[in-house]
């Protein structure tokens, strides 16, 4: 297993300054969140970004953007628009060499919109993706967000979801996400089989989608981390905390996860 830091927690600040704080507390691999100020026109500075990242003692994976971006909105120059900036991570992640690219499918927010028609266009937009990163090789990962009324999927849905699409194409389950939607965490993780690659972890009370730290709600934790291990997959184990999260809550919750899985304090 691999433990992670992702920059959700400091969206807003600086790149590098978001990367040192994130390493002076333990990390060995950051998820970069390609939100907020410092990453603003980010693929017009990529040459620079990775120039400057790439000297740092760390890897990375790289999520798209996501703060206002739905990738199956009703608008298909909005729609596209987002589709692009998915492109232009995956070239970035390739300039890092980063383990995975993290893919959020979207959701449906109005009653008036049919799920089946944005699930329609997830899969059409993620075979363009899958195109596009022929030539850049990257891992990509589809992660399940929204709540009961937003999600494009249900967990059974979720899962046969994958059978429609490329066998390189893998899954990020989002540990929280599954918990307010009422997910099995013990029979959604075997489901996915080979597909399944990393998981974000973070808590919440089983009602609002809070990126609390581990133990700051009611998530079952041992049970959760019992059944990655049953996977016997070598996960990325992602703590994605929420912004203005303090800092020392990411080096707790590493030591909670190295406790678990002694071998990734090595990873």
């Amino acid at each position: 297993m691999k433990i992670s830091y992702s920059e959700l927690c400091l969206i807003g600040g600086g790149v590098e300054d978001n990367v040192d704080k994130l390493i002076e507390k333990g990390a060995k691999h950051i998820e970069l969140m390609l939100d907020g100020a410092g990453w603003n026109d980010f693929h017009l500075n990529m040459e620079e970004f990775a120039s400057m990242l790439n000297t740092k003692k760390a890897s990375y994976s790289v999520h798209v953007p996501v703060w206002d971006v739905n990738l199956t909105n009703e608008n298909s120059f909005l729609r596209e628009a987002i589709l692009d900036s998915y492109r232009q991570t995956i070239i970035f992640a390739s300039m890092l060499k980063a383990s995975h690219v993290v893919l959020h499918t979207g959701w449906c927010s109005d009653v008036h919109f049919s799920k089946e028609t944005a699930r329609l266009r997830l899969g059409r937009s993620l075979m363009a993706l899958h195109e596009f990163n022929a030539s850049y090789g990257r891992l990509l990962l589809v992660e399940n967000v929204g709540s009961n009324a937003t999600s494009l999927f249900t967990e059974r849905q979720f899962i046969d979801f994958f059978d429609g699409l490329p066998d390189d194409i893998g899954c990020l389950v989002d540990i929280g996400h599954a918990f307010i939607n009422g997910w099995s965490i013990e029979t959604l993780l075997p489901a996915l089989g080979t597909r399944l690659y990393a998981l974000h972890l973070h808590d919440n009370d089983g009602i609002k989608d809070r990126h609390a730290p581990l133990g700051d709600g009611n998530i079952d934790w041992k049970s959760v981390l019992s059944a990655a291990a049953k996977t016997g997959r070598d996960l990325n184990l992602v703590l994605e905390y929420n912004v203005g999260t303090d800092l020392g809550r990411l080096a707790e919750g590493k030591a909670f996860l190295e406790s678990f899985f002694p071998q990734a304090s090595e990873a």
